[in-house]
């Protein structure tokens, strides 16, 4: 049997190349499955669970290089998470990795595995360069292979991360849903796409195809994604459907982690805090506080008080203390609507000596507002909410919306103060920037009456009963 062994001298080339193509396919077969899970992954922006599924394709077999160009995928930059020199160091790696097998890839492999090489090609210092060369390099492969998803979405995302919400990038992601579409990523990047443009109605069927995916724990990010447009078009009870769910999705990682903190969970805060201001939208005090005790704990400080002062509950909220988020505003803020001005005037009185006057914070200005107001000073009350509303308009944007909206309280104290007019232009606005707000619509619907609009007021009034359903709250006029 010695005799037999020549090792590799004398064969002839043609056999060598069939042995070689039958390793590399063995490898692809067996390593296949996991660079598929490391791209699923991947388009879920599961980073940590992405690069594993990338990095056990590697170890299973050193000649599978788009396993390490998968690698490098997961190291680089997302719309979530910027580049760092640790993960430019250990992307480089990788690529470099991959380009020393690139002849065991195929042509539309090397394609990849070239692009990527272009993101890691200099140094740290130059990585912006070298970034935008890569973006180049995925939008010419995309329009070299127009049927190819991967290409498309990657193409797609490379230019949203660096801002570009323009037409081509919607036509990349609009040319792979019209050929599947139910692709996660495109469905994804949809919604990220329309989340700062005037009309998202397009990113509807983006929304309802995420909620209507079948999706593993570690792709709750894809099943948060739909509360963004929900949130944003004013569905606020179908972003918290969609919230819930990512939410029950965290839960599960972390019981499989079995470190017992969601805290842990990448995402965990974000979801939560989107779920809570869905809730805070809404008119049900118990699923508000659900969510505000989901939220306990992310946080330096409790929410519940601020959810007792948004529902009405002012007893409740004016015992709020330092273990609470904002606790002396809320507190403040709960005494004047109970009407005790001593203790509201005793509070601002130690906010200022403590804090001095604030000219940022939302939710310290509305107190100040309402302070003013009780005290009859017109000018510094609407001079307060004037500047909450202007925060806000600079603080919030796509899917993160204020807990208190500025412009329901400048709305409602004009009502009070039987500006109609003016009230019905600040409500509409309040309408214009979170649609279907209900206590808006609200606020809105007795403005028209007291101008003698009856049916305005009656649609509005009809759109307000619509939007507070399964509520457990009465509002009034006081309490906007």
């Amino acid at each position: 049997m010695a005799g037999c062994h020549r090792g590799l001298r004398g064969w002839s080339p043609t056999f060598l190349r069939v042995i070689v193509a039958a390793i590399t396919l063995a490898a692809s077969l067996t390593t296949q499955p996991l660079v598929d899970r490391g791209l699923f992954l991947y388009y879920a922006y599961a980073r940590d669970a992405s690069a594993a599924a990338f990095a056990e394709a590697a170890e299973q077999t050193t000649a599978s290089p788009m396993a390490y160009w998968g690698e490098a995928l997961a190291d680089g930059p997302d719309l979530n998470t910027p580049m760092t020199p640790e993960n430019f160091a250990r992307g480089k790696a990788a690529i470099d990795k991959a380009r020393s097998l690139e002849s065991a890839a195929t042509p539309p492999e090397r394609a990849y595995i070239d692009a990527m090489s272009l993101r890691y090609r200099g140094t740290w210092d130059e990585w912006n360069n070298d970034d935008a060369a890569y973006r180049q390099a995925m939008l010419a492969l995309a329009a070299s292979s127009p049927n190819d998803s991967n290409a498309q979405v990657l193409a797609a995302e490379a230019l949203l991360e660096h801002g570009d919400h323009s037409a081509r990038t919607i036509a990349l992601i609009d040319g792979v849903l019209a050929r599947d579409p139910n692709n996660a990523m495109a469905n994804h990047l949809c919604i990220h796409a329309y989340d700062n443009l005037a009309d998202r109605s397009p990113a509807l069927a983006c929304a309802q195809h995420l909620d209507a995916m079948e999706l593993p724990p570690a792709a709750e990010h894809l099943a948060h994604m739909p509360a963004h447009f929900w949130i944003e078009s004013g569905a606020y009870a179908k972003a918290l459907a969609s919230s819930e769910r990512a939410y029950q999705m965290v839960v599960q990682l972390d019981a499989a982690a079995h470190h017992g903190g969601l805290s842990q969970q990448r995402y965990a805060s974000h979801d939560i805090s989107v779920g809570y201001e869905a809730a805070m939208m809404l008119g049900n005090f118990a699923t508000a506080l659900r969510w505000a005790n989901r939220l306990n704990g992310f946080f330096d400080g409790k929410f519940t008080a601020l959810t007792a002062l948004r529902f009405g509950r002012y007893a409740d909220a004016a015992t709020a203390n330092a273990d609470e988020v904002l606790g002396p505003w809320i507190a403040g803020l709960a005494n004047v609507r109970l009407g005790r001005l001593a203790e509201a005037g005793a509070a601002e009185a130690a906010i200022r000596k403590q804090y001095g006057s604030p000219t940022r914070g939302y939710i310290p200005q509305l107190f100040f507002a309402r302070l003013a107001e009780a005290e009859g000073n017109d000018r510094d009350a609407r001079s307060w909410l004037l500047q909450a509303r202007d925060n806000q308009r600079a603080d919030f944007y796509a899917e993160l919306i204020p807990f208190v909206p500025a412009n329901e309280a400048l709305g409602g104290y004009y009502l009070r103060t039987q500006r109609y007019a003016d009230a019905v232009s600040a409500f509409n606005d309040c309408l214009a920037t979170y649609p279907n707000d209900p206590r808006a619509l609200f606020g809105l619907a007795r403005a028209l009456a007291a101008q003698g609009k009856t049916a305005e007021a009656a649609q509005v009034q009809s759109r307000f009963e619509a939007a507070w359903t399964g509520a457990d709250t009465t509002l009034s006029i006081g309490d906007l």
